[in-house]
């Protein structure tokens, strides 16, 4: 094989190479487009939840906002105990 087939090669297989990310972007790009759509319209629907519960009385804004916050409270103390208790596990194990 002569340099200039061996250079030629090399061309081909970059250029298949650049080819294939641009695919797996287009579909990476295209999953983020659904996921983001999603997230909005999740949002717009415990928006449209909240306003429902306070107009028929049944919770108020505050409370509401009280509650997410209280959940958000839990995730994280909940994360930091995963985190701890792996931690514990690794001590443990030496790893």
């Amino acid at each position: 094989m002569t340099p200039v087939d061996s250079m030629k090669a090399r061309i081909e297989m970059l250029e298949r190479t650049v080819m294939e990310l641009g695919s797996e972007l287009f579909v990476l790009k295209n999953g983020h487009a659904k996921h983001a759509d999603s997230h909005d319209q999740f949002i717009s629907i415990v928006k449209g939840l909240k306003q429902l519960l306070d107009e028929k009385g049944l919770v108020t804004l505050e409370d509401f906002d009280a509650a997410v916050e209280l959940g958000e409270v839990i995730e994280r103390f909940n994360a930091q105990m995963d985190a701890g208790q792996s931690i514990e596990k690794k001590l443990k194990t030496g790893h």
